[in-house]
C-alpha cells in the first residue's frame, strides 16, 4: 500500500466513524445536537411526509449504514453516492432556515450555521474517495 492509499483510507474510515457516530446519536432522544435541526429540515424538505421521531430515527438509519459501507468498504459507489444526496440536504437550512444558519446574512453563521457548512469538507472527501475508490 502505498502512502496515497495510506490517506485515502483514512479518509473513508475517518467519515464513516463520524457518520456511525453522528447515526447512533440520533437514535437517542435528545443526545444528538443536530436532532432539532435534522427534523425541522426533514420536515420541510419532505413536504411533511416525515416528521418528528420518525425523520430523525430514519437519518439515523441512513447514517449509520452509511458509515459502515465507509468502513468495511463495501459498496463504495453506492455509500457515497447516497452521502453525497445526504450532504447536499443538510446544507438545505441555509435557504429553507435561513435564522437558524444566519446571525447576519450572508457571512455570519450561526453555530449550527458552522456546523452545516463543515460538511463541504466531507462532499469533497467523498468525491476524492469515489473518484480513487479503485485504487484503494
Amino acid at each position: 500500500m502505498n502512502l496515497s492509499n495510506f490517506y485515502l483510507n483514512g479518509l473513508r474510515i475517518s467519515i464513516g466513524v463520524i457518520y456511525v457516530w453522528f447515526g447512533m446519536l440520533k437514535f437517542f432522544p435528545h443526545l444528538s445536537p443536530a436532532e432539532e435541526l435534522s427534523e425541522k429540515t426533514i420536515s420541510i424538505i419532505t413536504f411533511q411526509l416525515f416528521t418528528g421521531v420518525l425523520a430523525v430515527k430514519l437519518l439515523a438509519t441512513l447514517e449509520v449504514a452509511i458509515g459502515i459501507l465507509l468502513l468495511v468498504n463495501w459498496q463504495l459507489k453506492i455509500a457515497i453516492s447516497i452521502m453525497l444526496f445526504h450532504m447536499l440536504c443538510t446544507l438545505t437550512p441555509a435557504f429553507v432556515l435561513p435564522e437558524l444558519f444566519f446571525t447576519n446574512p450572508p457571512y455570519g453563521l450561526t453555530l449550527v450555521g458552522q456546523y452545516i457548512i463543515k460538511n463541504l469538507v466531507f462532499i469533497f472527501g467523498a468525491l476524492l474517495i469515489y473518484n480513487q475508490q479503485k485504487n484503494i
